[in-house]
């Protein structure tokens, strides 16, 4: 495993992706699956990027670049790129309609920094490579958008976002990415001291400023190395459902998707006759009769009681059937969820008698196996009570809209 970690080098993307789901990772930092479609919000971004880069490299060599300038290099950029591989999945806009707002984004940019040359650039589209250790078995690597130095000496690390969404100043303190690029930064540079992180969220003519101390800095490098640690010792990269699954590029491979992908094609005749399809639907039928089912046994069940309980009898005689009812008292204590529970709970742990009546969770023991919460001897022992069980279940559910 060391030898891994010498030789791959980790992006700020890469882990997210791993966050976000280990299997889309895995296909596409360890099998390196490419496919040929691209989102119009990626394509809008990267053209948005480019134009912005090509102005400030003007700006670079002593040329201001105008607005028209600057719109008409963006408007080029994306007839030159445009490709069949892009997907818009929104049915109520158009390709023009992204390509107006990208525009506008630099309209709103360019009257707010217009000429371009309040700080001195020092590079566009940067990249930059640095390691999060001393020892050099932790690569990182990142893209800067743009990084300037002001004229009293401060450094910027600049952004440009082109998404519709506005975080708050505590998600933009919280936000890695730039951090990243701080410790890169320091690192080729280790006279620079002052540095200011800073997003422009170009659809709302926001600017967005964070700046980090040296104590976050090296708190954010210990979690990234603990987090490249749980990366580099995994074996199986597990799908993670969530709302980006619907922008995944590999449903075709992944086994909460596959399905979904492979019959949404098929024609109406055939998509109800296809076999998964026939099972779910027959499932369902099942399961709704089954509620249906239950439902009424509880009702003749309370009926059965309420009966007995009224006639003072406790057996009743049906068509070849006959039932029993039982009657009887048991103490009961609130259930957890329930009012007092927590007061019940607080009154048997200050006794000092909580091991006495508490009962092990083992999923939480699991939990605790799995990430190594205890030491190790303790893990150990508890291991030799552990095995590996086959499990199976069943969940019905409607599907979305858009599914």
């Amino acid at each position: 495993m060391g030898n891994n970690k010498k030789s791959r080098i980790y992006s700020h993307s890469q882990l997210s992706t791993y966050e976000e789901c280990p299997l889309k990772y895995k296909l596409c930092y360890r099998d390196k699956i490419k496919r040929d479609v691209e989102s119009v919000e990626a394509f809008l971004g990267g053209m948005v990027h480019e134009a912005l880069k090509k102005c400030y490299d003007h700006v670079k060599l002593a040329r201001l670049a105008t607005l028209d300038e600057l719109l008409a290099s963006y408007d080029n950029l994306w007839q030159q790129n445009w490709h069949d591989g892009i997907v818009i999945t929104r049915k109520d806009v158009t390709a023009d309609d992204y390509r107006a707002l990208g525009r506008k984004m630099l309209e709103t940019y360019s009257r707010r920094h217009a000429p371009f040359d309040q700080d001195i650039t020092i590079g566009t589209e940067m990249r930059i490579r640095f390691s999060l250790d001393d020892g050099g078995r932790y690569q990182f690597q990142g893209v800067i958008d743009r990084l300037a130095r002001t004229q009293g000496g401060i450094y910027h690390i600049h952004d440009y976002k082109t998404s519709a969404y506005l975080p708050s100043q505590e998600d933009i303190d919280n936000d890695r990415q730039l951090a990243f690029y701080q410790i890169g930064v320091q690192k080729r540079w280790p006279y620079v001291k002052e540095i200011e992180l800073i997003w422009h969220y170009l659809a709302f003519d926001c600017r967005l400023v964070s700046q980090r101390s040296q104590e976050k800095i090296a708190e954010l490098a210990e979690e990234t190395i603990r987090l490249i640690d749980e990366l580099e010792a995994t074996e199986e990269f597990l799908p993670k459902e969530s709302d980006y699954c619907e922008w995944c590029e590999y449903p075709d491979l992944c086994p909460t998707r596959k399905h979904l992908y492979t019959v949404e094609a098929l024609p109406a005749n055939e998509y109800l006759s296809e076999p998964g399809v026939v099972l779910v639907n027959r499932y369902a039928e099942l399961k709704e009769k089954a509620g249906e089912i239950d439902e009424e046994m509880a009702k003749v069940k309370d009926a059965l009681i309420d009966y007995a309980r009224q006639e003072g009898v406790t057996v009743l005689k049906g068509s070849g059937y006959k039932v029993r009812v039982k009657f009887g008292e048991k103490l009961g204590f609130p259930r957890k969820g329930e009012p007092d529970r927590e007061n019940l709970d607080d009154t048997i742990i200050q006794a000092g008698k909580w091991p006495e009546v508490s009962q092990l969770d083992t999923t939480a023991l699991t939990r605790i196996v799995e990430k190594g919460l205890w030491d190790k001897e303790l893990i150990d022992q508890v291991m030799k009570y552990g095995r590996i069980e086959e499990t199976s279940a069943v969940y019905l559910s409607k599907l979305s809209e858009e599914e």
